[in-house]
């Protein structure tokens, strides 16, 4: 959405102040970055759909979510990210493929926003790599973003993609920029309501750079304002249809309140270093102990201001952050928030390490602990499904054969049945592993997917994820299944234990 102008290698390569062309490594050059890039998903996405054999639960609550297209699934979580996966499942299916290829891409897609304001922000090619890369050691991304979330990717692509489009803006306005400033606001906000804090943000920051102050104060903007508008007053249209309020679902996720300070507090030091860490560690440990400063590289016009508007957003959020927090008194505080105003601290942080200089001999070690990390995250991710030990992997959700059960259901049900499951993450677990099933659950206040002709319809109970649990006494007609785990490393196997109980065409259930 933002201007890409004509890149001369030779001029990428060699910055001002730094070696030639030929001291530049392939890894820190444009084909290098955008192949490790590449590779990295690419690794990632044959695990999940080579090795891993199940959804895990977020991705399994969007499996539920998709059944159907719409303006507006739940009020706690904008559209988009369904939207996608909706039409990725029409193309690939409902299995774990459709899952992978959306999650990487997106998280693939973001690494190369990141990369294009790292270069907007540092002068060295190898500085600039090294912030990509690092996304990984933030552990979110590196780690967590393969078993959980779902709309915080689109939400990160969002606000690398304003950050990149806004900086260009101050270099270079235009009105087609303008429109793509509003395109990724919007994007933003339809990714996860989040973005609107960092936005906020962002305007602040930029109110107190004067090349940023004009670029908003630009009566252009209008065409930004209008941009967004558009899908975002459809989105809106929908909530008041259907009468959904965000405010509501943004008080139930906040959750209990009126915790003591102490206890917020703890929450809220804990989630903020679940978040930098290892990355501010590993910096810390490599670059800073007997550092002189050798090519330090002062700061400039070109790369200052928007190193600035950084600093400042990540400061007011993680401040805001707290005082949010300790007013309404809440525990409810997950290192993934952070997301909102600290995506970009590889690129400060970097950006300040080549003010700082003395990191030129370190390359190399900092590359290979890096690395380590991300072959370790790649080797535990390919481990669980032959050895989901509890230890390991608790519930061990991505590792569950519920896809043995397909047998079952087609000699009982037929090839397109209506599947009653408990709750969204057990009913979207199973559309994922019976493409061709519809599925609905016990209770559902919200989303239900529109009924459909089907072969048969049963209730399912007891996707326990391996744990002991009771299930409840059979009727006379239930089946009772337990699947075996493929787990070649671990004796004894893991078991799940499953009912299957038909119903009546015409049971409420199955409507």
């Amino acid at each position: 959405m933002t201007h890409i102008e004509h890149l001369d290698p030779r001029h990428l390569d060699a910055p001002a102040g730094a070696e030639p062309a030929t001291a530049v490594p392939w890894w820190a050059r444009p084909r290098g970055v955008v192949t490790i890039v590449l590779v990295w998903a690419l690794v990632h996405v044959l695990i999940a759909t080579l090795l891993e054999v199940a959804v895990n639960a977020d991705d399994a609550i969007e499996s539920y979510m998709v059944q159907s297209l719409e303006l507006s699934y739940v009020p706690r979580n904008p559209p988009f990210f369904d939207w996608l996966l909706w039409g990725l499942q029409q193309i690939v299916g409902t299995g774990l493929l459709s899952f992978a290829l959306l999650r990487y891409a997106l998280l693939a897609g973001c690494a190369l926003l990141v990369w294009r304001i790292a270069r907007q922000m540092i002068a060295d090619p190898r500085l600039q790599a090294l912030a990509v890369y690092s996304l990984t050691a933030i552990w979110v991304i590196g780690y967590h973003s393969h078993r959980i979330l779902t709309h915080s990717n689109v939400m990160i692509v969002g606000i690398a993609g304003t950050f990149l489009t806004l900086t260009a803006i101050t270099r270079r306005p235009s009105a087609a920029l303008y429109a793509g400033l509003g395109g990724w606001i919007a994007l933003g906000i339809l990714g996860k309501f989040g973005f609107v804090a960092f936005l906020a943000a962002l305007v602040l920051a930029s109110l107190l750079e004067p090349t940023y102050r004009r670029a908003l104060l630009d009566r252009r903007m209008l065409v930004t304002v209008l941009t967004a508008a558009v899908p975002l007053g459809i989105y809106a249209a929908a909530l008041y249809i259907g009468r959904q309020s965000v405010v509501a679902a943004a008080a139930q996720t906040i959750g209990a309140t009126n915790a003591g300070w102490d206890d917020v507090l703890n929450a809220f030091v804990s989630s903020l270093a679940g978040y930098a860490l290892p990355f501010l560690a590993l910096v810390a440990v490599v670059f800073l102990p007997y550092n002189r400063g050798e090519g330090a590289r002062p700061s400039d016009e070109e790369h200052g201001p928007p190193r600035r508007v950084l600093r400042t957003v990540m400061a007011v959020g993680v401040v805001a952050t707290l005082v949010f927090t300790l007013a309404a008194g809440t525990e409810s505080l997950r290192d993934r928030y952070f997301h909102v105003f600290l995506l970009l601290l590889p690129v400060y942080v970097f950006a300040e390490l080549e003010r700082l200089g003395g990191w030129r001999d370190r390359l190399a070690i900092y590359l290979g602990l890096l690395l380590a990390m991300n072959v370790a995250i790649a080797g535990v991710r390919a481990a669980v499904p032959l050895w989901p030990d509890p230890r390991l992997c608790g519930r061990c959700m991505a590792a569950e054969p519920i896809y043995k059960i397909q047998t079952a259901v087609q000699a009982r049900l037929g090839d397109s049945p209506t599947l009653v499951a408990d709750d969204r993450t057990s009913a979207g677990r199973l559309r994922a592993a019976l493409p061709g099933a519809r599925v609905v659950i016990v209770n559902e206040y919200q989303y239900r997917p529109p009924p459909r002709p089907a072969t048969g319809c049963a209730r399912v109970t007891g996707i326990v994820n391996g744990l002991p649990v009771l299930l409840p006494p059979p009727k006379a007609n239930t089946v009772e299944i337990s699947l075996k785990w493929w787990s070649p490393l671990m004796e004894p196997h893991r078991w799940s234990d499953l009912q299957l109980t038909p119903l009546r065409d015409d049971d409420p259930l199955c409507r």
